[in-house]
């Protein structure tokens, strides 16, 4: 699957606070680079805490998000590369260090699609209907 979002791994010399202290320019971004082959960036380091696995953020400006609180998108791809690079076969634990911040249980399966558990935040609430283009 092509999902468009660059990861990058930072050194495992840099700490949490190296991470937390990135503030990319979106409109810097967005002047580089269309959107056309990346949607968005995923920057990640394993975790010098013992309580995570990993830890990231997440910066998607052509999506017109500078950077999304907890990306369940992102860690599909993160979660794959970190089982693989730390050969883990259990559950592992990650931290999405944005603002808000949110922890999460990644379980990749066997047929290599993803357990996600967090607690999630309700943002929006509504219905959905299904179109009739008879009706229009």
């Amino acid at each position: 699957a092509r999902t468009k979002k660059l990861l990058v791994r930072l050194t495992d010399t840099c700490t949490r606070a190296d991470l937390e202290s990135l503030s990319p320019n979106s409109t810097e971004l967005l002047a580089k680079h269309d959107g056309s082959r990346i949607r968005g960036v995923i920057v990640t380091l394993k975790s010098p805490e013992s309580s995570y696995d990993f830890i990231s953020r997440y910066f998607a400006p052509w999506n017109g998000i500078p950077e999304d609180p907890v990306t369940g998108s992102a860690h599909t791809v993160l979660a794959p590369y970190w089982a693989d690079s730390l050969a883990i076969k259990r559950p592992m634990n990650a931290r999405q260090c944005s603002r808000r911040g949110g922890d999460l249980v990644l379980r990749v399966r066997d047929d290599g699609r993803l357990d996600v558990l967090g607690e999630a935040r309700v943002v929006l609430r509504g219905n959905l209907f299904p179109f009739d283009p008879d009706e229009s």
